[in-house]
């Protein structure tokens, strides 16, 4: 018996430390950690990114909500804004309406005045002209006695030449 290294078999025969990692046991440990730490720093950075459009999201919403409570603010005060227009509008249009009522009341007794007095005229008028009719009936009454006067001396001279 001499060395304990003759009496071992032949293939586990001690090789130095950096041959042993060509093992088939080793490499594969070796890959299968290499996959591991590839797989965990994969699903890592997953995760990494997972989280990252997660916080993006989270971003996007609470700007969509600040967005959408802006924009309700800004209609909120539009219609607000266009409401008082309205109602100034409105006002306006009231006031108008009762200025133009006024006027059209006032026009219409303007115009009632002048159709009363315009009447009262007519009235005096068909009464001067009543006047001048019976003075003109006078008148023609008078010219026609005054004719028939000179009628009846036209017919004496007459007669008294055709007797003479």
């Amino acid at each position: 018996m001499g060395s304990p290294s003759a009496g071992a078999a032949p293939g586990s025969a001690r090789k130095p430390w950096w041959r042993r990692w060509s093992e088939p046991i080793v490499v594969a440990t070796v890959f299968g950690s290499l996959i591991a730490v590839f797989v965990m720093s994969g699903a890592a950075g997953f995760q990494s990114i997972k989280g990252d459009i997660h916080a993006s999201e989270a971003r996007v919403h609470e700007e969509v909500r600040t967005s959408e409570a802006r924009l309700h603010e800004e209609i909120q005060s539009s219609e607000a804004r266009l409401t008082e227009r309205i109602q100034a509008n409105e006002m306006m249009i009231q006031t108008t309406e009762v200025k133009l009522r006024d006027e059209i009341h006032a026009s219409e007794a303007r115009l009632n005045k002048r159709i009363d007095d315009l009447r009262e005229d007519f009235k005096d008028l068909r009464g001067e002209f009543k006047d001048l009719r019976g003075e003109f009936k006078a008148e023609i009454g008078f010219v026609n006695d005054r004719l028939d006067a000179m009628n009846d001396k036209m017919d004496r001279v007459l007669e008294t030449l055709l007797a003479s």
